[in-house]
């Protein structure tokens, strides 16, 4: 509307007017937020100055076999366990775990639903990274898990953040490379955001070598 239009062009006069007046006293300069802010943007143009250029198959497959830690599927484990809380059973946390592990691999073969006290996770976890594990249990559970046989048999206790844990590991997935030919896109992609940080650090190291530069103390 007419209203809407002539606030618009109102509050345009008004900042445009203010910038002016601020930078005809100087307000801009000894201003760490406007430094900033100046050369974020003087980054974005060279960014957007800069012209991709167009990886070789030789020169990805390179990048691909140089850089496997970025092309890697994580190790994964799939196991179940039963959880001995120490809040509930204090001193006795240790025996009734090694009691409940004779009773799961004895001669009676005791059902796990019955055993162990309630977890505010679930009991059986598939395919699951290292990492995500050390998330969820701390470090020292899962490098012990991941240390483990694969076995029908339980296992433990293992100590985790919350308390004690019997366990079976039902499957062990090593880390692997994933092959070129089924990631090309991805390698590309990674191979020119590399390129390019190289090339804008490049151009903004041209700039500052068109300035001298100063600096107090140093000789």
């Amino acid at each position: 509307s007419e209203t809407d239009m002539a606030a618009m062009v109102s509050d345009l006069v008004r900042d445009e007017a203010l910038s002016r007046e601020a930078r005809r006293l100087g307000l801009d300069r000894d201003d760490t937020i406007i430094t900033r802010r100046l050369a974020q943007k003087m980054s974005f143009v060279v960014s957007d100055l800069a012209e991709d250029p167009e990886p070789t198959r030789d020169e990805l497959l390179d990048w691909h076999a140089t850089h496997t830690e970025r092309f890697t599927t994580p190790a994964t484990l799939t196991f179940s366990h039963i959880y001995f809380s120490p809040d509930v059973r204090g001193e006795n946390t240790n025996a009734d775990a090694a009691d409940a592990l004779a009773q799961l691999n004895g001669s009676s073969r005791t059902a796990p639903s019955g055993l162990g006290d309630p977890f505010m996770l679930q009991r059986q976890f598939g395919d699951v990274p290292i990492r995500e594990i050390a998330r969820q249990f701390g470090g020292e559970f899962a490098n012990e898990l991941s240390e483990l046989n694969v076995s029908d048999e339980w296992q433990g206790p293992l100590p985790s953040a919350f308390g004690l844990h019997l366990v079976k590991l039902e499957s062990s997935t090593p880390a692997s490379v994933i092959p070129f030919d089924d990631i090309v896109d991805q390698v590309r992609k990674d191979w020119l955001e590399n390129s390019r940080r190289i090339a804008n650090e490049q151009a903004i190291q041209d700039i500052i070598a068109r300035y001298t530069v100063e600096i107090e103390g140093v000789e």
